[in-house]
């Protein structure tokens, strides 16, 4: 007798956070991700971890913050958005850049 073929089971475990579009040469600069971790739900940006409702970033993933809901790392990810980014320049600072060039298009 032939077994069933076992379901394929497909779940979301990293989302997206940013001010920019994914199409955008600087997306990877400017983005977060709430990624699902074995003890819940964190917030990176692709190297270190957010530590605290303050912003800060650490290497250590034990010192993570991490969340039991989605939604709630969620929030704080959209809330962060905005002020991520390299030295000098924010996620507003790089979407503003991008509205006046379009703009100009």
């Amino acid at each position: 007798m032939t077994q069933p073929t076992p379901e394929v089971l497909v779940e979301a475990t990293r989302y997206s956070v940013s001010l920019l579009p994914r199409d955008d040469v600087n997306f990877n600069t400017f983005v977060l991700y709430v990624q699902l971790r074995r003890d819940g739900w964190g917030i990176t940006d692709g190297l270190g971890w957010v530590e605290g409702y303050t912003g800060f970033m650490t290497l250590d993933s034990y010192e993570a913050l991490v969340f039991a809901e989605l939604d709630d790392a969620l929030a704080l990810a959209r809330k962060m958005a905005p002020n991520i980014g390299a030295p000098g320049r924010t996620a507003t600072d790089a979407y503003k850049r991008r509205m006046a060039e379009e703009a100009r298009s």
